[in-house]
């Protein structure tokens, strides 16, 4: 009988044990001790200790990084552009039909249409107090609701060309945004253009404006041309400059500020810039555009290689125009070179494999020449040949995107490969 009181109560005490340990063991993991930022926070709250953990930055970084690698899908996820540039005078009429036509027959599938053109007009209404205010929007393209519809249809992909600082038309609407020269005159070219001033804050929002509404009406990226400052030998006559200011800090700033506006907005972006840049520093500092530093922001860079451009023994080639292929093949590889921080007289074969550097994003779309540069000494006629030669070049340095050049948008077919 002594022996089954005994019995019960060691079974008892041994159940209540059990009970206590899992309740210490449920308690630590509930309230384990989590280190964050160095800290450990603990408070007592009914008798309790509670282990608090301070995990606002934690979670704000995992937030950034999603964000960053959504933004890294989406752009992978974007066409691998082989495309072909459009005036807004061309786009606003029948002969759309043709382009649509030739995209869709061929190995096109994109369109640099022009939305602020070389005039520095809009080539459509859009909602802008702004614009409308000061007559900018110019109806070239009267219904771009429709023509944008009808690209989309087709799975046409459309990149918005924004002429930046090269503005003729805003002397007569806003002077005070354009560049002056030391006696308080309007800066102009040799051309008679004038220019907006990259260091205005005003104009980058202005330009933005725009870049946004053009987002709005259903364009896929925002390319912006004439990003730079003029080559005109009468810049040393203008008065914006600071003692020892880098004009290409100024650019790539206006990239910065601009690629973050553009990606909040759901848009990619790009930029021309010219392609005696990509390892010139000299012509670097002139225009302001650093190949290497743009990338870093830009989601697609231009280089405009076209072989008429590059003058006698570049690329020590005697006449780069006659050697399409040669000349394109040449600069793509420096790219590749520059954009992987290798030394650009450096003799490594297998250029086409280089990786960029940690911190440069940009996909290289070089544009391609597809007229006759009848101006050039010893120039060639370009056709069919000339365009494939170039295409080539591109895909030899290890690239995969291009865009062609016509100024009135006469375009060699034979040069495309036909669509299957």
């Amino acid at each position: 009988m002594i022996l089954g009181v005994l019995h019960k109560k060691r079974l008892l005490c041994g159940i209540m044990i059990v009970f206590i340990g899992m309740l210490l063991v449920w308690g630590c993991q509930k309230t384990p001790e989590v280190v964050s930022s160095g800290k450990v926070f603990q408070a007592v709250e009914n008798g309790f200790d509670v282990r608090i953990e301070e995990n606002v930055e934690i979670e704000a970084s995992k937030k950034e990084e999603e964000e960053v690698d959504a933004a890294e899908l989406e752009m992978w996820s974007r066409p691998k552009v082989k495309g072909i540039f459009v005036t807004g005078a061309m786009a606003g009429t029948d002969h759309m039909e043709d382009l649509i036509s030739l995209v869709e027959q061929t190995e096109l599938n994109a369109m640099v249409i022009d939305v602020k053109n070389d005039e520095g007009r809009v080539t459509f209404d859009m909602d802008v107090p702004f614009l409308q205010e000061k007559g900018i929007c110019k109806r070239y393209i009267r219904d771009i609701q429709t023509l944008v519809k009808k690209c989309k249809e087709k799975n046409i992909y459309l990149i918005a060309r924004i002429v930046a600082f090269k503005d003729p038309y805003m002397e007569q609407v806003k002077p005070e945004w354009c560049v002056h020269n030391m006696d308080g005159s309007l800066f102009k070219d040799k051309n008679g253009m004038t220019w907006l001033d990259p260091h205005n804050q005003q104009v980058w929002e202005y330009l933005l404006d725009i870049a946004q509404e053009a987002l709005h009406f259903g364009f896929d990226e925002i390319q912006f041309d004439y990003m730079r400052f003029s080559t005109d030998s009468n810049m040393k006559y203008v008065d914006f400059e600071q003692p020892g200011e880098d004009r290409r800090q100024i650019i790539t700033e206006f990239v910065k500020y601009a690629s973050g506006k553009i990606h909040e907005a759901g848009g990619a972006v790009s930029a021309d810039v010219y392609g005696v840049v990509i390892d010139n520093s000299g012509d670097q500092e002139i225009v302001g555009q650093d190949y290497l530093e743009l990338s870093r922001y830009l989601d697609y860079i231009s280089p405009m290689v076209y072989p008429s451009h590059y003058g006698p023994y570049n690329y020590n080639i005697p006449i780069p125009d006659a050697e399409p292929y040669r000349l394109v093949l040449a600069a793509m590889q420096s790219s590749r070179k520059v954009l992987a921080g290798v030394p650009i007289n450096d003799g490594k074969e297998e250029l086409a494999s280089l990786e960029p550097l940690e911190g440069v994003k940009a996909r290289v779309r070089p544009w391609l020449q597809d007229f006759t540069a009848t101006w050039v000494k010893g120039h060639i006629p370009y056709g069919d040949d000339e365009i494939r030669a170039q295409i080539q070049a591109v895909y030899d340095a290890g690239y995969e995107e291009w865009i062609l050049w016509n100024a009135t948008n006469k375009y060699t077919d034979e040069g495309l490969m036909k669509e299957e």
